[in-house]
């Protein structure tokens, strides 16, 4: 495997960021799911969350009557910006000497 120079910090931070993105989608789906009539502050802190690509996903949903498909979407969508997060912040990768 290689490593890379800010490899550590950026599976932190991009490990962190997908837990969290994680853990909103599941509470949120769970809230929908059970919930007769759900106030859902977790969905809007997932908006908040998956920023910039989350509020244009909002923006854009047309399927009125499907909230968990838009949150499994929402959640994708932040899974997708922790990946990113890690390939941006990670670095370049090391010599195989060092």
């Amino acid at each position: 495997m290689r490593r890379y120079r800010n490899g550590r910090l950026a599976a932190v931070l991009s490990g962190g960021y997908a837990a969290l993105v994680a853990l909103l989608g599941v509470v949120s789906v769970v809230i929908l799911l059970t919930v007769q009539d759900p106030i859902l502050l977790t969905g809007v802190a997932l908006v908040v969350v998956t920023f910039p690509l989350g509020p244009l996903v909002w923006w854009a949903w047309d399927a009125a009557g499907q909230p968990v498909l838009l949150i499994v979407v929402l959640t994708a969508v932040g899974l997708l910006q922790a990946y990113l997060l890690w390939r941006l912040t990670r670095g370049r990768a090391l010599e195989a000497g060092r």
